[in-house]
């Protein structure tokens, strides 16, 4: 049986569930929107995920006020060390079925042993789409192993366009086009969304449902959380004190109850009431100094918080 659809739709994501409740064998998936890999077969002893991140660095070389990663206040030392990600993802190859796997960061091509990545994902994951998020604006300057282990281990870069990124885009995709690496660019980059609180008690349905991390499952170190900020906010309340602050929700993927309290992530955890209903939109810009109230819907909600 095949689907003619986008995979990360939930028409296909649903479809597939009831396939694997009623075990019904040999299902593919037609995926309409990527010209890279348009059929896949799903694999029915494992659990479907749409969609896995992970970030293989926290810092970023452009720190973007607002960062749902938090990477203005993550430093240098702060990335997925590489043993552990090759326990971790030998682990997912055991358990789940990726459709589509993003390396992330920050900022990826920071790392100058990216090409271990690379190699460790698709040897574990052979037949899920891979994909590699950028800013783009140290590709010029990427080594030459990192460009050969993109295009051999059949990697699709996404570019996301960030002002600075626009003005050298050409150059960006030249070197890509050179060495035969696909690629695509991602909308222009003009605004950011600031949707946390500093109290709970908000709507997660009416929250998710403008929430554009509800499908984002992340893997960090052994887990696999909701969304990245769910994984990352440790960080976003340390650096500002917020005791109160809800802890990450995760699923240890080496559990032997894994596969029954994985498809909790697709319903509410703690932090979708932290996240306020409605967004405050705000312009692009860096921010190497960041404040709390970058990150609140409301920042007015902060003269609650200060010393009286």
């Amino acid at each position: 049986m095949i689907i003619a659809e986008n995979e990360k739709t939930l028409f296909a994501y649903e479809a597939i569930k009831t396939f694997k409740l009623y075990e019904i064998p040999n299902v593919g998936i037609i995926n309409l929107e990527d010209p890279f890999h348009s059929l896949r077969w799903l694999d029915s002893e494992k659990i479907y995920m749409r969609q896995l991140e992970a970030n293989v660095t926290d810092s970023c070389n452009l720190n973007c006020k607002a960062c749902t990663h938090y990477s203005n206040i993550f430093g240098d030392g702060d990335f997925y060390s590489i043993d552990d990600y090759a326990r971790d993802i030998r682990q997912i190859a055991n358990c789940v079925d990726v459709a589509d796997f993003y390396i992330l960061g920050g900022e990826p091509f920071k790392l100058k042993n990216l090409d271990e990545y690379l190699k460790l994902t698709r040897k574990f994951l052979p037949n899920t789409n891979l994909r590699i998020v950028t800013n783009g604006l140290l590709i010029p300057n990427t080594p030459q192993y990192i460009l050969d282990a993109l295009r051999e281990n059949q990697f699709v870069v996404d570019i996301s366009m960030y002002p600075p990124t626009v003005r050298m885009i050409d150059q960006i995709a030249d070197v890509f086009k050179k060495n035969n690496i696909p690629h695509n660019t991602r909308g222009h980059v003009r605004f950011f969304n600031a949707f946390l609180s500093l109290r709970g008690g908000h709507n997660p349905q009416k929250s998710r449902a403008v929430c554009c991390n509800d499908v984002c499952r992340f893997l960090r170190n052994g887990k696999i959380y909701k969304c990245p900020v769910d994984a990352l906010s440790f960080k976003f309340a340390e650096h500002f004190g917020l005791r109160d602050f809800p802890a990450a929700t995760g699923v240890d993927i080496f559990a032997k109850n894994f596969s029954s309290q994985v498809e909790r992530l697709d319903g509410n955890v703690e932090l979708c009431t932290w996240c306020n209903e409605t967004a405050r939109q705000i312009a692009w810009t860096p921010e190497n100094n960041p404040k709390l109230t970058d990150w609140l819907a409301a920042p007015s909600e902060i003269e609650n918080f200060l010393p009286k």
